[in-house]
């Protein structure tokens, strides 16, 4: 029986990307305590994540869910958390935006009479953002990843070093209090470090299964952070965290 809901359960997260406890239970008509024990064996086999009251896929050969993935889920929040990230850019700003898939949302709100220069090293966000003809576009070159559909690398560390932004918009696969603003992958680490230290503003834009989520690599400080939008309280650790490093946070 175990077995025959483990794979109805990687069926369920390979699909959709994250879910729920409650919304696995009830797409497989048992108990949520029966969902959670199954959770934790899934962990322990390294095929899943557990993560705030539900699980996210990862698989036995990936470090990352493709971007693809990743873009549909937790989509209304990440629409709300980008729609107020769009109210802090004025005209004439100059952007780094970088390729996480919440990021890429902020291309579908932008005011599209803005005339705004924007770097970005992710192809499906460029490509949207190419259709208004007000926005001036850079794209590092370097290292193709293609689970992150982007451009990543040491010259493409170099192209956004010699630039200078207003606002860095950052993703990221995990914050808390302890380890700070994590990501899964190592390669995504010298871009998302050259955008920080080039920009006047870092703000995070996070949604809540990414709350009090620990990944390997740190990529940030919680003191480096400027600006943090998220749908959800944080954790009191966390927020609490937040408040002493003098970290805005705004939860929409």
């Amino acid at each position: 029986m175990y077995d025959e809901r483990k794979k109805e359960i990687l069926r369920l997260l390979s699909t959709r990307g994250y879910m729920t406890v409650e919304e696995l239970a009830q797409h497989l008509y048992i108990s949520e305590p029966t969902i959670r024990r199954d959770l934790r064996n899934l962990d322990r086999e390294g095929v899943i994540k557990r993560i705030h009251g539900g699980a996210s896929y990862i698989g036995r050969d990936t470090y990352e869910w493709p971007f693809d993935m990743r873009t549909r889920v937790n989509l209304t929040e990440k629409r709300k958390i980008t729609k107020v990230a769009a109210d802090l850019i004025g005209d004439g700003d100059h952007i780094f935006l970088d390729a996480g898939s919440t990021c890429s949302f902020l291309s579908e709100v932008l005011d599209p009479s803005l005339r705004i220069t924007i770097v970005n090293n992710c192809f499906p966000t460029i490509q949207k953002l190419s259709e208004n003809t007000h926005f001036t576009l850079e794209c590092p070159c370097g290292q193709y990843v293609p689970s992150h559909v982007g451009i990543f690398g040491e010259e493409a560390e170099l192209f956004i070093r010699k630039r200078h932004a207003d606002y860095y918009f950052a993703s990221a696969a995990g914050v808390n209090a302890r380890s700070g603003v994590t990501v899964r992958a190592l390669v995504e680490m010298s871009v998302k470090r050259a955008m920080l230290e080039n920009a006047d503003c870092m703000v995070l834009l996070v949604d809540h299964s990414k709350m009090g989520v620990n990944n390997y690599y740190q990529c940030f400080e919680i003191s480096e952070i400027d600006i943090l939008i998220t749908d959800a309280p944080l954790p009191e650790d966390l927020a609490e965290t937040c408040y002493k490093k003098g970290v805005e946070v705004i939860i929409v």
